[in-house]
């Protein structure tokens, strides 16, 4: 075999090679400035402006709010729970993650203008769809496209005497102990008063285990005990389950939207409340206490999605 090859040939080889990758570099500038236009474009709703929308003037007769999970651009299903959500009357509604499948700029701009549409305050927690690109990987780009439109993804409000904290669980798929320490100061100061929104359940729960947060779980559970939190919502699993430890109770809403976990039975669930159901949560503070109720939504069948 004849290994030699020519000047000339090696030349014209190396132009090639060279207008290849010339070619490769400005397909790629193109279509990251086409990812930050459209980044430019989509709609603002950082989760601190919506604090002033939220009135106080109640406060001495309670007040309530919504939260859903997992809707993942099921329309029909997210225009129900905000329909019914209006008519109930709560102050606010949180999100608890996965409102989007693939974190695209289009699937945000279609949630923002649902929640925008629906004139409550309305704040939300990223998952791990929001963070995740169309073949399945976490997204640098979903993670920062959040951050364009919502601001922090760990954030804390108040209202009416209570504290809302909403945790980034699907970054790390874990609890940093930077977060635990800031979520306990908070705790701490709102002791029986607060509630905590994530969109991974901890995964040391029984029958938990597809909720991916082990990490410092733990450590949260310890938190929320110590200083008698009431609740913590989380999403995920795409079912309605509860389970209780001491003075917490740990709820997962799934059921907003995306394919039910239909498989799942009363053996690989925690509550006789419990299933595989299209739903959302209200919640109502009166008298310092904090209850809540299933809301069940219409059975809409749609594609598949994973967690």
């Amino acid at each position: 075999m004849n290994r030699y090859i020519s000047e000339d040939t090696q030349s014209g080889l190396h132009i090639a090679a060279r207008s290849t990758m010339y070619v490769i570099v400005m397909f790629s500038l193109i279509v990251c400035a086409n990812v930050a236009i459209a980044d430019t474009q989509l709609p603002r709703h950082p989760n601190r402006a919506e604090v002033s929308k939220l009135d106080e003037s109640g406060c001495d007769a309670g007040f309530s709010f919504a939260v859903v999970g997992d809707i993942h651009q099921n329309n029909e299903t997210f225009e129900e729970m905000i329909r019914l959500s209006r008519a109930s009357g709560v102050d606010f509604a949180v999100a608890v993650g996965d409102f989007t499948n693939d974190g695209k700029p289009e699937e945000y701009e279609n949630y923002v203008e649902h929640i925008n549409a629906s004139e409550l305050p309305w704040f939300t927690v990223p998952g791990n769809h929001e963070y995740r690109s169309p073949d399945g990987h976490t997204s640098l780009a979903g993670k920062k496209r959040y951050k364009r439109i919502f601001g922090k993804a760990d954030f804390v409000f108040t209202h009416c005497g209570w504290a809302f904290a909403g945790l980034d669980t699907p970054a790390f798929d874990a609890l940093l102990p930077t977060q635990l320490n800031k979520l306990e100061k908070v705790l701490k100061r709102y002791k029986g008063r607060s509630v905590v929104f994530s969109h991974y359940p901890p995964a040391i729960i029984p029958n938990w285990e597809d909720g991916i947060w082990v990490s410092n779980a733990a450590s949260f559970m310890n938190l929320l005990d110590r200083y008698e939190t009431p609740f913590s919502f989380s999403g995920h699993i795409h079912v309605y389950d509860e389970y209780k430890k001491g003075p917490v109770t740990y709820v997962i809403t799934g059921g907003g939207g995306g394919t039910l976990d239909s498989d799942r039975g009363p053996a690989n669930l925690n509550s006789p409340d419990s299933g595989a159901f299209y739903h959302f949560i209200i919640a109502t503070v009166r008298q310092g206490r904090l209850d809540f109720r299933i809301v069940k939504l219409a059975q809409e069948t749609h594609e598949p999605v994973e967690h």
